[in-house]
């Protein structure tokens, strides 16, 4: 018997690797005129799961969503930054431009059900976070987004509705046979309880599981079926086969024990009915706790006022238009750029515009993250969305619809949410073997237990790998890192810092170098005229912002070195450089030599890709260099083409939010880790307890109801964890002191660069010398390079005093000063 046992588990077991990870089949789009399109249906898995499609052509994809699944709710494009709701039972119309060569994959919202556009043939341009589309009615600019967010709303609220019926009928008929179960568990079968006798009739067992498999199981065996045919397994598939075939034997045991051994004879109903119900409950608490992650883009959205009182010509002419029924009230899809609108106080503004009549103090803290009121008069542009906090204004609307700025946010935030951090690559990976993997464990399972248990062996088998199948959660390797990150882009967008995408979320944490742009970054930006007849001007007496100082001295302390990237004078350079507290300012940079000095740098890693380089500018020469720098921060208060060759906006124009965003990083990417250990290590250790591998040696055997239990708060742990980044503390725990530079590092930017490598290579080699220093005297931290004053963190080695810094680098030289001082 063992060999026929281990012969058809062997047979079993590469017919399921053959199903699983065969090549499968595609489907062609088709040409309807000027468009392509394709229809795929939504039942527990994507079918077809692989689409071809033809490049430099427009595709639309139908999406029919059959399931009611939290899973399947929403699609996503993380490479095109789409991410789309797609209601129950209705069918959503994804709109993608013409889109060049390549592989383009989609997931579900829990990053468990995979699909893949193929585009093939030449043509066609990628599609950036900026471009129009009507993609997910959640975020699109239209004239009725009232009503699309109330769709959106209803049907989300639809769905709940749904799932608590589901989980309060599975709790009506599950407690009977659960008390049965675990009455008999506590009391043993001589109890005298007569309602435990009662039932444990089988039938009676039969009839009160029954609603609860057919009808509060309903959605989890018809997407778990659906996967499994379309060879796409997920969470469902794993419960619905576990828990069938423990339905289907008790059945068994209900109709025609006879055929069964004695000692085989045991209904599991208990199991069934208990797993799904906790299933259930499980998909209704990650439901609540998952609709919470898009709230930065529903706080955003819900800013906009439905209508405005458009002011006639007449009444502004008067002092008529401060009268609170001055106007015509108008909805919003009809206010057109140029009409003039009243915007009384305690009242958000509708849209982009200037000043014309008026004045009054806005909070624009959606804007910026600063709670600070701004006086606003005549001729100031207001952004549609901040709040008239005091006085009517009247407003000329020069933006509407997705030109407006908050649009513009809002697309981004979601098209941020939507993409994909680099660890997840390695997860999907993971995830896509999972499920097989399980299917694997659970069949082996099953046969080692038929041979080795000396009785109840059947019993033994049946219960260990209906356990392995429903301990297993698939969802917590999905969930970890999309959860966190959207957390961490909706908790940026609160400070006013607009991430473009989970890349940058990601690299932020790894800043060690930071190249500053003077004019407009580090100083105010204010002009004066130098000669009056050619309208020359200077920007040597331009003074630097009052939070500066405090902000370079906070990333000095972080252990980041600052570097100033100036077009004036040595002289005005080094004066900058020392009131602001950098310690190098490169001077006299020509218009095409920040991107250089950035890319030079970059040349100098070597292997340690650990060691990125950012560039913070707001000009239209910063451009380039924002490009180049690993990660680019555009001031929001500078030119829109800084802002789209950026990683990260800085609505408020205030350096400060750099240190922020490298400690939301950290405190994201380290949330990341934390779901990804907890997932990884429930998984090993729930399965191997499942598996009964302990039993001989413990005694220990897992209950399929306490697995079910596990694995229906697992996820939600998982939620609940990523939820903290959404209140993550990002700003410094202390105030920082501003370091007046003494000695800045000047190095004169030559317009040939004949030497400028050299310098730069010393330099980020932390051997400056005498060329770059101009000083002999001048004191050097050994561990980064930078000039420091004679009173800055004394640490005695050897017979010589070194001076530091930030305390980070004090730190790091205790660890290792033979390693230092060698250098």
């Amino acid at each position: 018997m063992i060999f026929v046992y281990c012969a058809v588990a062997i047979v079993l077991s590469i017919a399921l690797v053959w199903f699983f990870f065969a090549p499968r089949k595609g489907e062609h789009t088709v040409i309807n005129g000027a468009k392509q399109e394709i229809t795929i249906s939504i039942n527990g898995s994507y079918s077809p799961a692989l689409i071809y499609a033809q490049a430099g052509t427009p595709l639309t994809i139908y999406f029919d969503r059959k399931d009611s699944g939290e899973c399947t709710s929403h699609v996503v494009f993380p490479d095109l930054g789409r991410d789309t709701f797609l209601p129950a039972g209705r069918t959503t119309a994804v709109h993608l431009p013409a889109l060049s060569a390549g592989d383009y994959p989609f997931a579900c919202g829990m990053n468990m059900v995979h699909g893949m556009l193929r585009v093939t043939g030449e043509g066609g341009t990628n599609i950036d976070s900026d471009t129009d589309s009507d993609t997910d009615a959640t975020i699109r600019e239209t004239n009725n987004t009232t009503e699309v967010t109330d769709s959106h709303s209803n049907d989300r609220t639809a769905e709940l509705n749904t799932l608590k019926k589901r989980f309060l009928v599975g709790v009506i008929f599950s407690i009977p046979v659960f008390i049965l179960g675990m009455g008999f568990m506590f009391w043993g079968h001589n109890s005298s309880l007569p309602i435990l006798h009662t039932l444990n009739n089988p039938w009676i067992q039969a009839v009160l599981a029954t609603p609860v498999m057919l009808y509060t199981g309903w959605d989890i065996h018809r997407i778990g079926w659906s996967a499994l045919i379309h060879r796409n397994p997920e969470m469902n598939a794993l419960v619905t086969v576990g828990t069938s075939a423990a339905y289907v034997f008790s059945m068994l045991v209900c109709i025609a024990p006879e055929i069964l051994p004695a000692t085989a004879r045991h209904v599991y109903f208990d199991t069934v009915v208990v797993v799904l119900t906790l299933v259930v409950m499980g998909s209704l608490i990650e439901s609540r706790a998952r609709a919470g992650t898009n709230s930065a883009i529903e706080a955003l959205m819900a800013l906009r006022p439905d209508t405005a009182r458009v002011l006639s010509d007449s009444e502004l002419k008067t002092e008529a238009w401060r009268l609170p029924q001055a106007g015509t009230q108008t909805p919003m899809s009809q206010i057109k750029t140029g009409d003039i609108v009243q915007v009384p106080g305690g009242h958000s503004v509708p849209a982009d515009g200037v000043i014309v009549r008026g004045s009054a103090r806005f909070d624009e803290s959606m804007m910026t993250g600063e709670s600070a009121a701004i006086e606003r008069v005549i001729g100031d542009a207001i952004t549609g969305g901040t709040l008239n906090l005091n006085a009517p204004v009247a407003l000329r609307i020069t933006a509407t619809g997705q030109n407006t700025v908050l649009s513009q946010i809002i697309q981004l935030v979601a098209s941020a949410q939507a993409s994909k951090a680099p660890v997840q690559a390695v997860v999907d990976k993971i995830a896509r073997v999972f499920v097989p993997a399980v299917f694997l464990i659970a069949l082996w399972t099953f046969t080692l237990w038929m041979i080795f248990a000396q009785q109840s062996a059947f019993s033994f088998a049946l219960t260990t790998a209906v356990t392995v199948l429903i301990i297993a959660c698939p969802c917590a390797l999905g969930l970890a890192t999309p959860l966190s990150i959207t957390a961490g882009i909706g908790r940026g967008a609160q400070y006013g810092i607009l991430i473009s995408s989970a890349d940058a979320l990601d690299k932020a944490r790894f800043i060690r170098t930071i190249f500053f742009d003077k004019t407009g970054t580090i100083t105010q930006g204010v002009a004066q005229v130098q000669d009056v007849s050619s309208a020359r001007i200077s920007y040597t007496h331009d003074r630097i912002k009052p939070t500066s100082a405090a902000a370079l001295a906070e990333l000095t302390d972080m252990g980041i070195r600052t570097i100033m990237l100036s077009g004036d004078k040595t002289e005005v350079a080094d004066q900058v450089a020392r009131e602001a507290g950098i310690s190098t300012a490169i001077a006299q940079v020509k218009p095409d030599g920040k991107a250089f000095w950035i890319s030079h740098a970059q040349q100098q890693r070597g292997v340690e890709r650990n060691h990125m380089i950012a560039m913070v500018g707001d000009g239209i020469n910063d451009a380039p260099a924002l490009a180049q720098a690993d990660l680019g921060f555009a001031m929001g208060t500078g030119t829109d083409i800084a802002m789209r060759s950026a990683d990260v906006t800085l609505m408020n124009g205030d350096i400060t939010s750099v240190a922020r965003m490298i400690r939301l990083s950290r405190a994201t990417m380290r949330n990341i880790y934390q779901n990804l250990g907890f997932a990884f290590a429930y998984n090993l250790v729930g399965i191997v307890i499942a598996t009964g591998i302990l039993y001989p040696f413990t005694g220990w055997l897992l209950n399929p109801m306490i697995a079910g239990l596990a694995m229906a708060f697992s996820s939600v742990s998982l939620v609940l964890n990523s939820s903290r980044v959404r209140t993550a503390r990002i700003d410094s725990s202390r105030e920082a002191k501003p370091l007046n530079s003494a000695h800045p590092q000047i190095i004169i930017d030559d317009s040939t660069h004949s030497n400028q490598g050299e310098l730069m290579f010393d330099f980020l080699k932390k051997k400056p010398t005498a060329a770059t220093s101009g000083l002999e005297d001048v004191l050097i931290d050994p561990i980064c390079g930078m000039t420091v004053n004679a009173d800055q963190r004394p640490f005695a080695y050897g017979n010589k005093v070194y001076h530091f810094c930030s305390d980070h680098c004090l730190e790091a030289f205790k660890a290792e000063p033979q390693k230092y001082m060698e250098e």
